[in-house]
């Protein structure tokens, strides 16, 4: 398995999506969704990105910018290898 998504409830209430490696270690997090139905769009968006998006060079700037949009309230995930305590969410079946 090439790794997957995992969809967790953050501790203030709202939702994030987890992209983790085959071996779960973290390899991106999305930003924080304010509904269930609000992830699992950004799950569809996310997918259609991971597999029609062009790979383009961004900067430090771009990259500090962006984290500063982006305030994170809730803790990063826990180190590989250790479960935080954000609840994995299901959606169906």
């Amino acid at each position: 398995m090439a790794g997957h998504l995992e969809l967790v409830e953050t501790p203030d209430g709202g939702f994030r999506i987890l992209v983790l490696d085959s071996g779960d270690a973290l390899m991106g997090l999305s930003k924080r969704y304010a509904s269930l139905d609000e992830a699992i769009e950004g799950v569809a968006a996310m997918r259609d990105v991971a597999g029609t998006g062009l790979l383009r060079t961004g900067s430090a700037e771009r990259y500090a910018l962006l984290v500063m949009e982006e305030p994170v309230n809730d803790p990063a995930p826990a180190p590989q290898g250790v479960r935080s305590q954000a609840k994995v969410v299901g959606h169906g079946s």
